[in-house]
Order: structure tokens, then C-alpha cells, then sequence
């Protein structure tokens, strides 16, 4: 995004986060004072090495956990407002799909536990499994896809009740290159189509790089904000963004954030 801040709304704002797990006196740190804000439309990846509290952060946002100290806003809300609204939806690392429905089955599953008619949603669920991909597999069982589709799926799923928000924890970590490089290419077209605000939790500088709008990256033990980077990409066919110059120098400027100190920010709120 090339607005100015000032012209863009803060669809999440997280304000001086700490998350401690244990009893008193055993405690572990997990994140120490985060804070940053995430704008509306943007796609932003926390970034970091594992056990800097990525997945800790997203679950906070999710309302899966209650931060210890500090608090996080969604659309000027606590999370669990929002999530009793249903305003995200979650992608996590393995797709957890039901085995006994199919592909169409999945992906329709929030809609009919929200009690709408099949005529209702049926054009929908269509158009989503249109965008992922997977119109010849729709009627297809989860153990009879690869994991891509698998993944592919859940992501249907996510989007299947239209929320503005998606939160997105690793889910292309377990897949191959080839097929990590495929769901990438087809996620940015999603946000293209969508516009929707993209949280993505990844360990991967090239992935981050590729994807992200801005770049959230944090330390390691207790996960704090280390950097945030802005990632100018060039415009046009997203395919060729990984031979560029300017995405190769984008990855040295945030793998540099691990070994600059000048870089360190230490939760500062921008």
C-alpha cells in the first residue's frame, strides 16, 4: 500500500502485548511489550524464527488466547466481538477438514452451522471453489486430495461466510516448493479479488517477501518487534516478482533486520 498512514484506517491494533504461559515462578515469556497497527486491505506478515511467538500473536488476535498484559482492537473491538461476528476468518498449518464430507461439504459447513438454506449459499459456494481451483474435485473426500488442495480448501472455507479479515498461521509450510509457490501465486490472486486484510505467519524471508504488503518481524525469546518493513514490489505479473532485483534486494533488507541493531525498534507503535 502507498497511501499515507494518516489516509489509512487501523484495522488491528495491538498495544503493547505480553503473553506469559505457567504458574508464578515458572513462567515463560512468549511475547514482551508488542505493538504495531495493521491498516485495512493490507497484507502483513509476522515473520520470525520459530518460538518468537508468530503463532502465539495470531492466536491473541483470534481470540483463542487472552493476552496477559496489554490489549489487541479489531475494527475498534475486542476480538471476541469480532469473532462472534464471524469478521475473520483462519487458515491454519494442517486444513483440518472432516474426512466424511467432500470438498463442496467443507467449504459449506460454516454457512449451514449458521442455520442458511442450501439455496442460499449454493452460488457461493460454487464461485469459491471456482477461485481455489478445484471445480473438477468438488465432490471429491479430503483423503483423496493432495495437501495443496487440501490447504486450498480450508481456505475456501475461511472465506465462505465473506469476512474482511483473514488470518492466515503457516499454511503452506508443510507443502513442497513447487506446490508452496503455486498456492502463493493463487492467494495473491485471492487478495486481488477479494481486497481483503491478510495477517500471514511465516518463517520464511522469500515467502514474506513475495506475499506481503508490509513485513512484521520479530525476535526471538521473548518475541518482541524487532523491524517493520515496508516492501516496495514492482507491478505486473506476480509470477515474475521472484526474478527481479528489486525482490532480492527486499529479502537482503529484512534478512538484515536480524543483524542490525540499528534496526531494533523494540515495540515501538507505528
Amino acid at each position: 500500500m502507498h497511501l499515507s498512514q494518516a489516509a489509512k484506517k487501523a484495522e488491528i491494533i495491538v498495544d503493547q502485548v505480553s503473553m506469559r504461559f505457567g504458574k508464578k515462578g515458572h513462567e515463560v515469556t512468549a511475547l514482551q511489550n508488542v505493538s504495531f497497527k495493521i491498516y485495512r486491505n493490507e497484507f502483513v506478515s509476522l515473520l520470525g524464527p520459530s518460538g518468537c511467538g508468530k503463532s502465539t500473536l495470531l492466536r491473541l488476535m483470534a481470540d483463542l488466547l487472552e493476552p496477559t498484559e496489554g490489549q489487541i482492537m479489531i475494527q475498534d473491538e475486542h476480538p471476541r466481538e469480532v469473532r462472534l461476528r464471524r469478521k475473520f476468518g483462519i487458515v491454519f498449518q494442517n486444513p483440518t477438514l472432516f474426512e466424511w464430507r467432500t470438498v463442496k461439504q467443507n467449504i459449506e459447513l460454516p454457512l449451514e452451522v449458521l442455520g442458511q438454506k442450501k439455496s442460499q449459499y449454493s452460488a457461493l459456494t460454487e464461485q469459491l471453489i471456482e477461485m481455489v481451483g478445484l471445480s473438477s474435485f468438488k465432490h471429491y473426500y479430503p483423503w483423496q486430495l493432495s495437501g495443496g488442495m487440501q490447504q486450498r480448501v480450508a481456505i475456501a472455507r475461511a472465506l465462505s461466510l465473506d469476512p474482511p479479515i483473514l488470518l492466515m498461521d503457516e499454511p503452506f509450510s508443510a507443502l513442497d516448493e513447487f506446490t508452496k509457490e503455486k498456492l502463493q501465486l493463487e492467494l495473491l490472486e485471492i487478495k486481488r479479488k477479494t481486497n481483503k486484510t491478510i495477517v500471514f505467519v511465516t518463517h520464511s524471508i522469500p515467502e514474506a517477501v513475495y506475499l506481503s504488503d508490509r513485513i512484521i518481524v520479530l525476535s526471538a525469546h521473548p518475541g518482541r518487534v524487532h523491524s517493520i518493513v515496508d516492501n516496495v514490489r514492482e507491478e505486473g505479473d506476480p509470477s515474475h516478482i521472484r526474478e527481479s532485483e528489486r525482490f532480492h534486494e527486499m529479502m537482503k533488507t529484512v534478512r538484515n533486520c536480524f543483524y542490525e541493531e540499528s534496526g531494533f525498534l523494540d515495540g515501538q507503535t507505528i
